[in-house]
């Protein structure tokens, strides 16, 4: 029962980093990934301050933090490779791309880890 309650007041902090800190997550999304990507970053953050359940952008959130974390660097003529290693490593852009990514990380975690207790619910209904 308190994971469940961390696990919500997680993803109510980070509803509200969303709220506070989504102009962070469009511009990391915008350096690595280009328009395209900044186009979604606008997008999750604009659902998340018209108060659209996280839930329902868990795909898109996916996606980004797949973004955040490279995963679209493997192929070396993409648009996300190419923005990625025009990047230098002591660029505070990084670091920020950096702590959104982690951000990501926690909410996604805390967005799984509601899920889980909430099919346990069920199913013991």
């Amino acid at each position: 029962m308190r994971a469940t309650i961390r696990a919500a007041h997680t993803v109510d902090g980070f509803q509200d980093w969303l709220r506070a800190e989504g102009h962070s997550l469009v511009a990391a999304a915008e350096l690595l990934g280009g328009k395209k990507w900044r186009a979604s970053a606008r997008s999750v953050v604009a659902s998340v301050s018209q108060n659209i359940a996280l839930i329902e952008l868990y795909d898109d959130i996916s996606e980004l933090y797949r973004l955040l974390s490279l995963e679209f660097t493997d192929d070396l003529d993409s648009e996300e490779a190419e923005l990625f290693f025009a990047i230098h490593p002591d660029d505070p852009r990084a670091d920020e791309a950096r702590l959104c990514k982690e951000a990501l990380e926690r909410g996604l975690h805390a967005m799984r880890r509601l899920g889980k207790a909430s099919d346990r619910a069920t199913e013991a209904a």
